[in-house]
Order: structure tokens, then sequence, then C-alpha cells
């Protein structure tokens, strides 16, 4: 009959070969062996203690020689009727072992590496070394990534959650997560397939991905704008403020660095060809692009176009933490414009303008004897058109030669004389004629888009005939 012995375990050997696995892991995701030896340390006292709570126990780890060993703690107390046998031994007992011990000194009992087996140690040291090897890989995924926060990657996306709606990105060495919140709304991630992601934000934690990726930043827009407009590139025209309110618009102004660019339409294009296919990267949301000036007060009316304002008041912060408070007037009319759908439009202005936004109609700002600085966008308006006039018109005016005094106006100039006045007929017509052929040879486009930023909703007759003073 054959002596069924069970098998002698060469603990020292096993131990030696998990130390050893677990130093080839380290290695592989570039984690100090320290921190392997500390996981290592940190699941067997834990599964030790979890099946004898009173225990004290001591591990001490050679990493480099594959070496582990384990002792539990007894404090060598005087002899007496509560003695805890898990945690303290007399001195009489202890001394037998080390005559050296004192009271208040610690005694260590090695325990068998064969007791690890009782122990629930696979699953705690399975637990302990995921914990670190995600800690570590963050602590680096950190380091490299921090630096590049506003940086914008193409990258495909790996999933999306239908519940969270949270699309995971692969960033080829790591992962980033795009938030609901950072999503444009109304545009769907399609797994598979790439994007542009704006670097939001890389945080330093012990789970889950620290990159923040974002679809609805404004820095993203700024990006292709840069990609796509080679004078931005090259520094010709300047992004000065720009807001964004993602999936409904985004608002930006420009300046140009050469008197021959004019920065708004160049960024827009041709027929609009530059701004469509920006727009068509980003679920075609809205982009206005308006004028930056230097003066703020002419700003703040720039800022509001197309809305019309009749004026506005300006407090000045008191402390470096508070922020300019800037009340707009503007008729009742025109609100609906001004605040924009969902408060769109006011979000932006308060953007732009790094101040807090208060709106009132002019009803509310003479109930509060509000003291406003006035704004004539009748004025405004018709100023552009004068300048869409020159820009465009080809030569002089040659009927202002024709815009003389009559004899009733008091300033005694003559009629001319009746052989000359069909010549005067004939000249008027001509210039007439001259005056629509230059108009024909513009470029409507540019000429309507000039008059469209000074006013979107009144007609160029309705401009000059209304009286500037009506609202007041």
């Amino acid at each position: 009959m054959k002596n069924h012995t069970p098998k002698q375990v060469d603990w020292n050997k096993q131990m030696a070969d998990t130390i050893n696995a677990l130093t080839l892991i380290a290695d592989e995701n570039n984690i100090p062996r320290d921190t392997v030896a500390e996981a290592l340390k940190d699941a067997i006292i834990k599964s030790y203690t979890k099946e004898y709570p009173e225990t004290i126990v001591e591990v001490d780890i050679d990493i480099d020689n594959k070496r582990l060993s384990i002792h539990q703690l007894f404090k060598v107390v005087e002899p007496n009727d509560e003695l805890n046998d898990y945690a303290e031994i007399t001195i009489t007992e202890a001394q037998k072992v080390d005559p050296k011990l004192q009271v208040g000194d610690f005694y260590k009992k090695v325990i068998p590496l064969q007791e690890l087996s009782k122990l629930s140690l696979g699953m705690h040291l399975a637990q302990m070394f995921k914990h670190n090897v995600t800690n570590q890989s963050n602590k680096q995924v950190f380091t490299q990534w921090k630096p590049r926060i506003g940086e914008v990657v193409y990258a495909e996306v790996e999933k999306v959650d239908a519940k969270s709606g949270v699309a995971t990105v692969n960033l080829e060495s790591t992962f980033g997560f795009v938030g609901r919140q950072e999503t444009i709304p109304g545009e769907i991630l399609i797994p598979g397939q790439k994007y542009n992601f704006y670097i939001k934000d890389v945080k330093e934690q012990t789970k889950g991905w620290p990159i923040i990726l974002s679809r609805a930043d404004s820095g993203l827009v700024k990006y292709l704008l840069t990609l796509n407009i080679p004078e931005i590139q090259e520094k010709i025209i300047e992004i000065k403020d720009i807001a964004r309110v993602a999936g409904f618009k985004t608002k930006l102004s420009v300046m140009s660095h050469q008197v021959s660019v004019e920065p708004a339409g160049t960024i827009i294009g041709p027929r609009g060809s530059r701004i469509k296919n920006i727009q068509e990267q980003i679920h075609n949301e809205h982009i206005e692009v308006i004028e930056y000036v230097d003066d703020f007060k002419q700003y703040i009316v720039n800022v509001c176009s197309p809305a019309e304002i009749l004026g506005f008041a300006i407090k000045e912060p008191t402390t470096p933490e508070e922020r300019r408070e800037i009340t707009l007037v503007a008729r009742s009319d025109k609100l609906a414009l001004l605040i924009g759908k969902r408060g769109t439009n006011v979000r932006l202005i308060s953007e732009m303008l790094k101040a807090n936004i208060e709106i009132n109609t002019v009803e509310e700002a003479h109930e509060a004897n509000l003291q406003y600085q006035r704004v004539d966008p009748k004025t405004l308006r018709q100023q552009t058109f004068n300048r869409a006039y020159k820009k465009y018109h080809v030569g002089g005016d040659v009927l202002s030669q024709y815009n003389r005094a009559t004899p009733h106006s008091g300033k005694g100039t003559d009629v001319p004389p009746k052989s000359s006045v069909q010549q005067h007929v004939n000249a008027v017509k001509k210039s007439k004629d001259s005056i629509m052929q230059d108009f024909k040879d513009i470029n409507k486009e540019d000429l309507l888009k000039e008059l469209m930023d000074a006013d979107t909703t009144k007609t160029i007759s309705d401009n000059i005939d209304e009286s500037n003073n009506e609202d007041y």
C-alpha cells in the first residue's frame, strides 16, 4: 500500500518566486522596487491582523535577495492576572529566550511562512498591488501630462458609457476621459473615430485616469482658428478675447497688426468659407467675430453687437478679488437679442468683458436714477455705412457739385440758367449711372457683412430717417 504523505512545500522558494514575479511586473511598469516591497508588506500585515486582530506583526523584505521574514511582537510586561496572550509576554518568560529583554521591550517570535497558507493573502496582495500600481502609474502620468494643459490632441474615442455619458479616449501611453459636461450638446462621439480634444486638466489622484479632456472649452475653438487661419499663425491677426457656450455660440474679438488686413473679414473668409470649415469641426456651432478696440467703452458696444444698447454704467472694483460691474441699458424690445437664448449672449458678454453684467430697460434705469453713459447705435450704424461706402465706392462723389443751396435758403445762391438745366440733368443722370455701376462692381457680400455688423434688424433707410433722440 502506497504511503500518501502530503508533499512538503518549500515556502522560502515559493515566497522568493512571488517576490521575483512582483519585481518583474514593477520593472515593466517603471515602478520602484521599494513600492513593491511596501505593497507586499502591507498585504501580509493586513491579512494576518484580519485573521488575528489583537496581534502585532512585523514584516521584513529583502527585495533584491528575494527573502522575507515575519515576526509576531509581544510586549514584555510584569506578571499580572489580565495578561493578553496575543500581544503580551511576562518578563519571566521573555528572559528565558533572551535574558537581555526588559519590561517595555518587544519580544519577537518568528512566524513560519507556512502560516501564510491559512490567510487570504492572495486576495489582499492582489488588491494592494493593484492599488500601488495604479497610484504609481498616475503619478507618472501627472508628471508627463501636467505641462501639456492647454494643448489639443487628436485622438481616438475608445468607448462611451451609455449611462454616464463619459467617453474614454485612447492617448496611446495612457487614457483620458471626457465628462458629459465637457462634450458639445447634441454631438455624439463615436467609438473608433478620432476627434480634437482640449487638455483641460491633469489631476493628481490615486484612481481612475487623471487626464480630463474637453470638446466644450473655448481653447479648442482658439486652436482650430490658429490651425486654419494662416494670418493668426503668422501673428498678423491676434485673438484678444474669446468666450464660448458650447453648442450655441463662440464669440471672439480680434485685432490686426497690419493696416491692410481687416481682421474679422479675414477670419470669416470669402462667403464665410474659412469660418464654416471650423464650425463643421465643432458640430456647426455659431462663431461670431468682432473687432477689438483699446477704448474699453467702445469695446463694450462692440462686444454687445449685434444687440443694441442705449448706454452703460461701469462700477470699478474696490479690491483685486472683485470684478467690474457693468449695467447695460437697452430698450425693452431689444432685451431678447441682448440676453440671448437661455442667457447665452449675456454670459458671453460677461466673459468677454471679464465683468458682472446687469441689464436694465430704459424705464428701470430711470426709476433707479441710474447715471449711465449714453450710446447712439444709429449714429454708429450710419458711421459704418459711410465707411463701407467710402471703401467700396470708386472715385469721388460727382453729385456733390450739384448739392447747392436754393434762393430760399437765404444764402443768395443763383439758380442756374435754363440753358444749362438740361446739361445738369444729363450730368446727374450720368453720375447716377456711374455710381450704380460702381455698386455693381462691389463685393456685395463684403458690403452686406459690414452693414449687418452695424445692425441686423433695420434697413439703411430706417437708420438714416429715424430721429437720433427718440429714445431719450
